[in-house]
């Protein structure tokens, strides 16, 4: 397939859980190290737990005063091409830190952008219900959930307690999740 330019996609990696203790933020720095080798992708991995979003009280649009790390989080998504999003299933759904964000963005703020999910679970599932939710989620903000999923089972004997790898398959799955991802976000980016 022809490159769509010299110009790299942006895909930013989302990690929707700020809990102590998180095994999902292994999994997202991970395929980050995975990313950021990549010629044609310019990502960072925005952690929800470096925001301090507050409850939505208020759209943000009008806020007299939105916090800055607010207004980041929100160009930062809204400048993508596409999203990686890593979250964990909490309780059969995903983290509420991770739709207060999604909250704070604009009807349509992900339009036309294809949204990779990664699901996390320390169970033998991988967080199905929690990507099922969250696929609703992306589509009633415009943006376009590929088909692909990564769901990431018995997360706590992927890596060790220091986040070193410990399954052999996982690589391969991630390369593949990612290649398809991208594959989407060209394909999008040249029909704009």
């Amino acid at each position: 397939m022809e490159k769509l330019s010299n110009k790299k996609l942006s895909i930013p990696i989302l990690l929707g859980s700020s809990r102590i203790g998180r095994q999902s933020s292994k999994v997202a720095e991970f395929i980050f190290q995975k990313m950021i080798v990549q010629d044609s992708i310019d990502t960072k991995l925005i952690d929800l737990k470096d925001y301090n979003l507050p409850m939505l009280e208020e759209r943000l649009n009008e806020m007299k005063n939105p916090p800055e790390s607010l207004l980041q989080f929100c160009s930062q998504l809204g400048q993508a091409d596409g999203i990686l999003i890593v979250t964990p299933e909490y309780k059969n759904g995903y983290p509420a830190v991770l739709k207060n964000a999604l909250d704070y963005l604009e009807p349509q703020a992900l339009y036309h952008k294809p949204i990779g999910i990664c699901t996390v679970s320390a169970g033998g599932f991988g967080g199905l219900n929690c990507l099922a939710q969250l696929r609703l989620v992306c589509l009633a903000l415009g943006g376009l959930p590929i088909p692909e999923k990564l769901s990431i089972s018995q997360v706590r004997e992927i890596f060790d307690e220091e986040g070193n790898l410990q399954d052999a398959t996982l690589p391969s799955k991630v390369e593949s999740f990612i290649n398809e991802l991208v594959w989407y976000v060209e394909a999008l980016a040249r029909q704009k």
